[in-house]
């Protein structure tokens, strides 16, 4: 092959500001592999490059502008050592394609975390068309230097990206709406992508996005549909609901077989004032509002990022013309009296759910809400009629009100801790909601939902931490207060989960198994946390590290080493990675997590 010398720069062609497009793609594939820094020879890196406040100053984290010259210096540094890699491998005849340039890349995100270390996300892209869920992470040290690189990079044969195809993008959006068949809430998209099926070949098509997410309840879910329509054959290569929701596949009740963890450094209150707003699920606390210029108040506050606030859907009637939301206001600003309005009860503990979970991302994960810059969290409670589940949409929090058996409200702490790390999720790496990226999709909600139950449990004595999620509010008249839908400590509980990667399972129920293989991953947090062993594999960990830093551990492997295809073997490499990082390369923490993992029977 030959070697190019006159390889073109890369540009950026995505503004700092928008959002990321959908992504997909399953399971690591094989090509110009690049993972850890050790497997680089120290001559292929290139002349570090000078960023910004890496040195000289304590860094600040969060996503630097991509037109930046930080952000410029950042991706050049990446793009020039991923062409040094490919050029090398090539001359060496390992990889059988073209030399990497800048114009194989498009810059995504740029961000620096809290150990001053640099990411550098960006998408794959083959003669100007991209390649669906195919990223690559650079990981730059605050000397400027490449330490690794996240992704693997298939072979696609020349010529593919820009040959013609024999349907348009409105025959393949028909395809899909036949597929869809119903109504829309929002604009289709279409793009032209390349795309890697299940039959290893890449494949020039469609990827169609169909949305209906306000038409729920009365046995109606939530739809985010992708459809990925070859361009040649109209043949759907892979479809699936990015919306699954809280309930997934509904499980037994089931108590915690573990006695809930007692924390042994509390943090002081991350609010302030008196705590005379009362919640249905979490005692008193403080709301944050906004006084209004008639002397009421709404619930929004405005003094975390970009503001915090919690709407009444109104039970969306979809047939309906009228106002689609309304806001939760009150007299006093003494949220959850007993004389207040019933349908403010809800919209109490949301907004609640929604700044805790604020608050546990900065105190503990050192973030600023989802997207790292302080993005405003936006809750609509009294969604569709009795409906039993809650979802994100892509822009904000959506509760059912339960039908009262099943499920009360939907209002819980750790649920609202759940919905929004599916954002968080959607704005860091992406993970695709089918197959396994979507069972560590499902698995880092319940994990981090986990999480902000257990940041309140500090300072609220009224929030109980335990293991499993949704205990406040499944089955609400059965007289048991512990059961929950899915439980961390023994997925298994249920009678449906999966705690072990030797019972994966792999059919087409709940979009391949996001909920049902979800326990897989969550158990490893547990067994890291708290040590134990896997009910499977009768594998045991001996003491744990604790749950603060498993949180850390699991939350910098999402945020800086997942992409949108990371499989549970990719995601034992990016937990290992990410507690080399902050603990240390040889540090117990990061043994720590290699050994959860092979007790859940990840290899």
């Amino acid at each position: 092959m030959k070697v190019r010398n006159d390889l073109p720069k890369p540009t950026v062609s995505r503004s700092p500001d928008t959002k990321p497009a959908s992504a997909s793609g399953q399971g690591s594939s094989k090509g110009v592999g690049f993972t850890q820094a050790s497997s680089f020879a120290p001559q292929a890196r290139p002349a570090p490059v000078a960023l910004k406040n890496t040195l000289a100053a304590p860094p600040k984290p969060g996503p630097i502008a991509l037109d930046s010259a930080q952000g410029k210096a950042a991706i050049q540094t990446t793009v020039d050592f991923l062409q040094t890699q490919s050029a090398q491998s090539a001359g060496r005849g390992i990889v059988p394609t073209p030399v990497l340039s800048g114009a194989d890349f498009s810059p995504r995100t740029v961000e620096q975390d809290t150990l001053g270390m640099t990411h550098v996300r960006m998408d794959r892209v083959s003669e100007g068309t991209p390649v669906f869920g195919e990223q690559v992470i650079g990981h730059l040290a605050n000397d400027g230097r490449v330490e690794s690189v996240t992704g693997d990079l298939s072979a696609i044969p020349p010529g593919l990206g820009s040959s013609k195809t024999k349907l348009s993008a409105e025959q393949a959006l028909a395809v899909a709406q036949r597929d869809f068949a119903g109504k829309t809430d929002r604009a289709p998209t279409t793009e032209r992508v390349l795309f890697k099926a299940n039959d290893g070949a890449y494949h020039v098509a469609y990827h169609v996005e169909l949305s209906n997410t306000t038409d729920v309840g009365q046995g109606k879910d939530p739809r985010k549909m992708n459809y990925l329509v070859d361009a040649n054959t109209g043949k759907v290569l892979e479809q699936f609901n990015q919306l699954g929701g809280f309930e997934g596949v509904r499980g037994k009740k089931g108590k915690p077989t573990t006695t809930p963890t007692t924390p042994t450094t509390p943090s002081q209150p991350t609010t302030t004032g008196k705590a005379d707003d009362t919640t249905q699920y979490s005692g008193k606390v403080r709301i944050g509002s906004t006084k209004n210029a008639d002397g009421t108040y709404s619930l929004e506050d405005k003094s975390r990022g970009q503001g915090v606030v919690t709407r009444d859907a109104l039970n969306r009637d979809p047939e309906s013309t009228s106002t689609k939301n309304a806001p939760i206001t009150d007299n006093n600003d003494v949220w959850g009296e007993k004389t207040d309005p019933a349908r403010n009860k809800d919209a109490v503990d949301a907004q609640y759910g929604a700044q805790a979970t604020y608050d546990f991302y900065k105190d503990v994960l050192g973030r600023d809400s989802i997207d790292g810059k302080g993005e405003k969290l936006i809750s609509d409670v009294h969604v569709g009629d009795k409906f039993n589940n809650a979802y994100w949409d892509g822009e904000k929090m959506n509760y059912g009100d339960g039908d009262g058996q099943t499920f009360g409200s939907l209002t819980t702490l750790d649920i609202a801790g759940h919905e929004i790390t599916h954002g968080l999720t959607e704005r860091t790496a992406g993970l695709k909601y089918r197959g396994e990226s979507g069972a560590l999709n499902e698995a880092m909600s319940d994990i981090l939902g986990t999480g902000v139950e257990w940041h309140e449990s500090k300072t609220n004595s009224a929030v109980k931490f335990d293991w499993t999620v949704g205990e406040d509010t499944f089955t609400p008249n059965n007289g048991d207060p512990t059961d929950g839908l899915r439980d961390l400590s023994d997925p298994t509980k249920d009678g449906q989960s999966r705690d072990n990667y030797s019972k994966l399972y792999t059919g087409m129920q709940d979009n391949g198994g996001v909920h049902l293989n979800s326990g897989i991953a969550n158990n490893a947090f547990y067994l890291l946390s708290e040590g134990g062993k896997n009910r499977t594999s009768g594998v045991e960990v001996k003491d744990g590290i604790g749950i603060e830093k498993s949180l850390k551990v699991f939350s910098r492997a999402l945020t800086f080493y997942m992409t949108p295809n990371t499989n549970f073997a990719q995601a034992k490499e990016a937990t290992f990675k990410a507690a080399q990082d902050l603990y240390g390369k040889d540090s117990p923490e990061a043994k720590k997590v290699l050994e959860s993992w092979n007790a859940v029977g990840v290899k």
